[in-house]
C-alpha cells in the first residue's frame, strides 16, 4: 500500500464523520461510533494490563476485534497523547489491514521491510495523518503548534512536520 492511499484511507475515515474541518479529532468517539453502527461483527474490547500481556493495543488479523489496555483507554478518553495515537493506529490495522485480498505485511522485527510495506509503518502513518490532517497545517506551524491543535506527542507532531517536509510540502 502506498503512502498515497494509507493517507486516503485516513481522510476516509474523517470524511465519513464529517470532520474534514475539525482539527481535534475525537478517536474515541469514533472508533466506539464505527465500530457499534458500521462493524456489528467486530468488536471493541477493553482488557485489563494482564490480559494483554503488557500490549497497549491489539487488532486481530482477521478483523474480529480491536483491544484496547484499559489505562489506554482511559488516558485516551481523558486526551492522552500517546494513548489516542495507540487508539489511531488500531484502528489503522483494522481499516488497512483485515481485508483477506490484502497481504498482511506484518514483519517480525528483525525483517527488513522498505517502510510503505511495513503494517506497523503503515498504522503509524494512519494515525499520524487521521490526527493531523495536512489540511489544518500551515508551513509557519511548529511542534509546538501542532501538539496544542491536535493533542499529539512532540515526537508525533516533530515527526509529522519532518515527513511533510520531505515530500515538499513545506
Amino acid at each position: 500500500m502506498s503512502w498515497a492511499q494509507v493517507d486516503a484511507a485516513a481522510d476516509s475515515v474523517r470524511n465519513s464523520f464529517r470532520l474534514e474541518e475539525v482539527a481535534y479529532f475525537p478517536v474515541v468517539d469514533v472508533v466506539e461510533k464505527l465500530l457499534a453502527n458500521r462493524f456489528e461483527e467486530i468488536s471493541f474490547e477493553i482488557c485489563t494490563h494482564a490480559e494483554m500481556d503488557g500490549a497497549e493495543g491489539l487488532t486481530c488479523p482477521r478483523g474480529q476485534f480491536i483491544r484496547i489496555r484499559e489505562d489506554v483507554y482511559e488516558e485516551a478518553c481523558t486526551g492522552g497523547v500517546r494513548a489516542r495515537f495507540t487508539v489511531s493506529h488500531e484502528l489503522g490495522h483494522l481499516l488497512l489491514h483485515t481485508d483477506a485480498d490484502k497481504p498482511l505485511a506484518r514483519a517480525m522485527s528483525h525483517e527488513q521491510l522498505k517502510p510503505y510495506r511495513s503494517a506497523e509503518k503503515q498504522a503509524n502513518r494512519f494515525a499520524s495523518t487521521l490526527l493531523m490532517p495536512s489540511r489544518h497545517i500551515s508551513f509557519l506551524d511548529s511542534a509546538e503548534d501542532l501538539i496544542e491543535r491536535f493533542g499529539v506527542s512532540r515526537p508525533a507532531a516533530s515527526y509529522r512536520l519532518d515527513d511533510l517536509a520531505k515530500r515538499g510540502w513545506r
